[in-house]
Parts: structure tokens; sequence; C-alpha cells
């Protein structure tokens, strides 16, 4: 066996294990599992257990924070820690950023507008969308599914969810994808300055959306959030309203998008895993489970340590900014048998925390399963045999928040 590395033989921000953390996070649930990145802006915890207790635990761990922007430091400055440009709208703190009774109160009208009703009444047009994607390179006998598939199922059925207009999509995704950029932590200054123009213009769309839309609010998202805000009995002011949709749109895009190339990329790694699935469609559902584990699409969320404790032995300071890492707990040996392998008979197959965990699971879950499944089923059902296509790198987005391909070349007959 090859000797193991300790963490302080990695940089988590070269280019490398960026790209490939596995082992750098496998150092960190060894030997680390409250390690404390080299530039001091945050706490990465990696081990199962201590993930699922803090996020299970909000009245320590809060989650009331705006952005934790990691950035390179010079020698003896403290963290940078920046704030979403407001302008005409005021960005306020919601669902995954707040904390009870705030996050209770939005996550209960939240709940109702994105309701597993309004999921289940989807699934027949998502299936058309899905149908009419496939369809669209179904001649050519080859795609780059990410850029055909990933991405414009997911921001068309939330921009419709939503009830925004789908002329919009294009710039919908541009501004979701710079709001997750914020986070990524590899940010230059000026990739910086163009991702808080975006998404202060995003901010700006949506106010004008929910402004548009008090007259007569319709059978969509927005309008039962209109709704709420009208109604004196659930206080739902007109900025919670805009940053719940900027929320929504942001997780329900970038989520999906990332799932839907992952896990068609690991199908196809394993030809007789596509082949068991084409066999059997019932599959493709724990299938799903086992690439959420494995290709977390987001590595982690933040926390901010309200009181003094500990974890896993370790102290950690009242005000501590940590990371829950999912990517991390997904690949525990202690949780999960042989845990870099897929199978699809797990025991534990949905006790992942790709989703997160506790208050804040992700609220748009259900959707991103549908969607993922939908997209897979029809390419698989639309086609005889299913390849990658010679060149392929599988390279992700530069990213210590999210994981996302950047593209995905298939071939099929």
């Amino acid at each position: 066996m090859a000797d193991l590395k300790h963490p302080s033989e990695f940089d988590p921000f070269d280019p490398g294990v960026v790209e490939h953390p596995w082992e750098f996070l496998g150092a960190l649930r060894r030997e680390a599992p409250v390690y404390a990145i080299p530039n001091g802006v945050y706490t990465v915890i990696s081990r199962y257990q201590d993930v699922r207790q803090a996020a299970l635990d909000p009245e320590i761990f809060s989650s009331n924070l705006v952005a934790v922007l990691m950035q390179e430091r010079e020698e003896g400055e403290g963290p940078t820690v920046l704030e979403v440009p407001t302008g005409g709208a005021q960005a306020v703190d919601v669902l995954a950023i707040a904390d009870a009774p705030q996050h209770t109160r939005q996550r209960k009208l939240s709940n109702k507008a994105f309701s597993m009703r309004r999921v289940a009444q989807i699934e027949p047009h998502l299936r058309a969308l899905a149908e009419r994607l496939v369809d669209s390179f179904l001649s050519r006998g080859r795609a780059d599914w990410v850029a055909e598939m990933a991405v414009p199922l997911p921001v068309t059925i939330i921009a419709e969810l939503i009830g925004l207009p789908l002329d919009d999509a294009p710039r919908l995704k541009r501004w979701s994808d710079a709001s997750v950029a914020l986070l990524s932590g590899i940010n230059t200054p000026e990739q910086l300055n163009t991702h808080f123009s975006d998404v202060g213009e995003l901010i700006h769309y949506l106010a004008a959306q929910f402004d548009a839309g008090c007259g007569a609010p319709k059978d969509d998202v927005l309008g039962e959030l209109i709704r709420a805000s009208q109604d004196p009995g659930e206080s739902l002011s007109r900025d919670e309203v805009v940053s719940i949709l900027l929320q929504l749109l942001t997780a329900g895009n970038e989520t999906t998008t990332s799932l839907i190339g992952s896990a068609l990329m690991r199908m196809l790694q394993q030809p007789e895993l596509e082949a068991r699935l084409r066999a059997d469609t019932k599959l493709i559902e724990p299938f799903i489970e086992e690439a959420l584990r494995l290709e977390s699409p987001f590595y982690g969320h933040f926390r901010v340590v309200r009181k003094d404790t500990e974890i896993a032995g370790v102290p950690i300071p009242r005000g501590t900014r940590l990371m829950l890492s999912w990517a991390s707990a997904n690949r525990d040996e202690n949780e999960f048998e042989r845990p870099e392998e897929i199978d699809l008979a797990r025991p534990n197959l949905r006790a992942h925390l790709s989703f997160g965990i506790g208050i804040h699971f992700c609220i748009g879950a259900a959707l991103a399963r549908l969607e993922t499944r939908l997209a897979l089923e029809t390419v698989l059902a639309r086609t005889r045999s299913l390849r990658l296509a010679a060149g392929n790198d599988f390279g992700h987005v530069p990213s210590l928040f999210v994981r996302s391909l950047k593209a995905l070349h298939i071939e099929f007959d």
C-alpha cells in the first residue's frame, strides 16, 4: 500500500486538488477532521457523524451568514467576508442562510409555494421537454450533454415553476451562475466585481417581477409568495420574497445541472452499469442516489459557530466559520461500505448528505431527483447505445463550493 499523505502535504487551492479533491478529503477524515484551511477563512468538518451533528444543531451552528468568500490574503490580514450588493431591492437572509424563527416562517411559506403537488403536476411537461431536448440532437449521433440537456432542462423548469418569462432563461442562467461563483473560493478581484454586478442585476430583475405580479398573482411560485406578502398574518416582506426567489432560482438551477451531468458521466464510465439501467429503468432511482453521494453538487455549506464548542475533541471558538463538507461525509468509510463504488443495493442509499439534513434540507430535492430521472430515462429510451466520445477531460468548473462539469461529450446510436 502506498504511503498515505497528511493534509499538510496538500494545497487546497491547487488546481489539481480543486479538480480531484478526494485524496485530500480522505486525508482530512483520517488525520484532521477539523481542519483550518491555510488562508484561515474557514474550517472544514469532514467526517460524516461530525457533519451530521453540526447540521442538526442550528442553535450552535448558525446558517445566518450572507456569504463567505474564500480568498487569498496578505500576511496578517483577516478573512474577506463580502455581501451581495443590494441596490434598489434589499437582499436579506432567507432559507439556507437564515435561522429560526425567521427560517421557520419562510420555510413554511416556501414549502407551500414549492409543494409536492406542484412538482408532481409538472412531470408530464418535464418529460415532454426532456424528449424535445434529446430529439434536438438525436440525428447528429453526438452531443454535449451538459450544454444540450443538463443546462437547459433545469433552468427552463425552474423559470416556469417560479413564473418567469422563458425568453429570459439565458440571462437567468448567467445570473444564477454568477451567484454560485461568488462562493467559488478562487475568484480574482475582477471576477468578484463581475459576479457582484450580475447578482445585483438579478436582484433588480426579481424585484421588478415581484412588482409586476402584485396586481394579479398567478398560480405559480411567484404568485404564492406574492399572496403571502399580501396576507397580514404571514408577514412575508417584498425583500424576503426577492431573496427567496434568488435562492430557489440559483439552487434549483445549479444543483440539478450538476447532478444531470455527473449522473450520465458516472453511468457511461461503467458500460455494464448503463446496460443494467437500460434493462431495468427502476434502477435509475437508486443510481441517482449513488450519483448524488459520489458527485455531491455542492461540496458543502457554511455555518458560523454561535458559542464555544468542540467537534471531534477539537475546541471550536465562537465566531469560527465552518464548511460542513457534504462531499467528504458522503465518502466516509465509517458510514458507507466501499464508498468509492456504485452500489445500487446499498442499504443506506439515502443517508448521503448531498441535499443537506435537518431544517435546511434542500427544498428542491424532489424536483432535482425527478428532473434527473426523466433526463436519464429519456436518453436511454431514445437510443440503442450510449458511450463517451473521445476527448472528454471530465473537467469541472473551478470551485471549492460546487462540482459541475464543464462539458460531457457523448455519442449514441
